[in-house]
This record gives C-alpha cells, sequence and structure tokens, in this order.
C-alpha cells in the first residue's frame, strides 16, 4: 500500500505575516525588499524554487503585467520530446498581492545596483535554491507561521519550504468559483491535467 503524501500550504493570511516578517528582521543588511518580493512571486506564480531563483528583471514586462518563463529555467524532464515551452504568465490575476507595485520599487534597487537576476547571490549569478529555502524557514519561525498540512495534523514553522507556495497557489484558485481545475494546472504549468488531479484532489469543490 503506498503512503499518502502530505502537501503544506500558506493561507493568504499567513503569507501576509510572512511579508511582514521580511521587514522586522534585523539582518546584518537590508533584504527585506528582497525577501518580500520572493515570498510574493512564489505565492503569485507557483513557481518552482529551481525556477524561482533564475529570474531575471528581462523576463518581466510590467506594463503588461507579464512575466515570460523561458523553457530553460523551467522543470527539466527525462525526455527531450516532452521538455516544457516557453510560458507566459499574468501578474497578480486575483489581486491578492498588487505584485507589479512591489516589483517596480524592487526593480529600482536592483538597476541601481547593475543586477539583472532578481536574486543575485556573492557567490555566483543568482542565490542557491538552500538559501532560498533558508529564506522562508527562517521568516515563517520569526512570524511563528506553521504551514498547513493536507493529513489536518499540526505544523510546525520549520517546515515552512518554498514549495508550500506552489499548492497555496492551488488552494486559494480553487477557492473561486470561477476557477476549474484546467486554470490550476495551466497556472503551475504542469505536464498533464492527471498530476494536478491527483495533487490537488482534496481541494476540489464536490
Amino acid at each position: 500500500m503506498s503512503e499518502t503524501v502530505v502537501h503544506r500550504h500558506f493561507t493568504l493570511s499567513q503569507i501576509d505575516d510572512l511579508r511582514d516578517a521580511a521587514h522586522s528582521r534585523d539582518a546584518r543588511y537590508d533584504s527585506s525588499l528582497r525577501d518580500e518580493t520572493l515570498v510574493v512571486l512564489a505565492a503569485d506564480l507557483g513557481l518552482r524554487v529551481n525556477e524561482l531563483v533564475q529570474l531575471t528583471r528581462s523576463m518581466f514586462d510590467l506594463e503588461a503585467e507579464e512575466v515570460m518563463l523561458p523553457a530553460v529555467i523551467q522543470k527539466d524532464y527525462p525526455r527531450e520530446d516532452i521538455s516544457p515551452s516557453a510560458a507566459t504568465l499574468r501578474l497578480d490575476p486575483y489581486g491578492h498581492f498588487n505584485t507589479v507595485r512591489l516589483l517596480r520599487m524592487y526593480f529600482s534597487d536592483l538597476e541601481a545596483n547593475g543586477h539583472d537576476y532578481l536574486f543575485p547571490s556573492r557567490q555566483s549569478n543568482h542565490m542557491s535554491t538552500e538559501t532560498a529555502r533558508d529564506i522562508v524557514r527562517r521568516l515563517a519561525v520569526e512570524a511563528d507561521v506553521a504551514p498547513r498540512r493536507t493529513d489536518g495534523q499540526p505544523a510546525d514553522p520549520e517546515e515552512a519550504h518554498p514549495h508550500a507556495f506552489r499548492h497555496s497557489l492551488a488552494n486559494y484558485m480553487l477557492a473561486d468559483p470561477d476557477t476549474r481545475l484546467v486554470d490550476v494546472r495551466n497556472r503551475l504549468r504542469h505536464r498533464s491535467i492527471t498530476t494536478t488531479e491527483r495533487i490537488y484532489e482534496h481541494f476540489q469543490r464536490r
């Protein structure tokens, strides 16, 4: 018998708490806007963590309120014939995050420092996936935000992970009566609708 996979997600109010925590940290340098932007883009776009850290300013069209994800940064599939194609996603279609306004402020800082990658690193062009995980975990601990578990068991802030934002996106999308499961599939860029059905069966409206 296969073991049930437990998924974790944040509520919209918890995401707000994480954003607030980004601005209450006592860090060696001011990373508040960077950390808030990381949280918002993860929650708005439902990106995998390896996609999140590879975002660049040139992928965004803030006038059109869109981001274009080139195939090269998307999840690698084992077969060449089913590799993902470039995907264009609308920013903040549900109006939860004020993403474009936040990005305008953040891009001004990046441009002043000559960075194209949204999340630059001193060691390489962009931060590592582990650094992104550490940021989310640290914010959750500082804000005392424990992600919700699909098995109903109590969670701990230490369980917070960037992938929880991907499940959060599906959760709040399916809370909208006009959203179809195929819309979730397209936003999350699953290879098959079957994957979406399997993962988010517990979120579906009957």
